[in-house]
């Protein structure tokens, strides 16, 4: 899920139990009546604080590929390998940002 903000949006933050894991934040402008405006925007995982790592590399990767759509991105990996490359290093950066909230 895509994510806007009115400020710098962090790779982790807690609201009570949930965890919201952040990965290519980006800050914008855009122009309106008022002048320049500066906002941030990220891709969005919704974790439990607690959930394992496996938990969370599964919940991030869920927020970019349905069920349908990975296994469909895996069967193809022969007659549509750019896919397959861009599945795989998707999920090697969910690794990375779990490995990171548990370190």
């Amino acid at each position: 899920m895509k994510i806007q903000a009115g400020y710098a949006i962090q790779p982790y933050e807690v609201s009570g139990q949930e965890l919201r894991i952040h990965w290519n934040i980006e800050q914008k402008t855009r122009q309106d009546m008022q002048g320049t405006i500066v906002y941030w925007e990220a891709n969005e995982a919704l974790c439990g604080r607690n959930d394992t790592r496996s938990q969370i590399i599964e919940t991030i990767i869920k927020s970019m590929y349905s069920t349908g759509a990975e296994i469909a991105t895996i069967n193809n990996k022969d007659t549509k390998p750019d896919e397959y490359a861009n599945y795989q290093a998707f999920r090697a950066q969910a690794k990375q940002l779990a490995d990171g909230w548990l370190s």
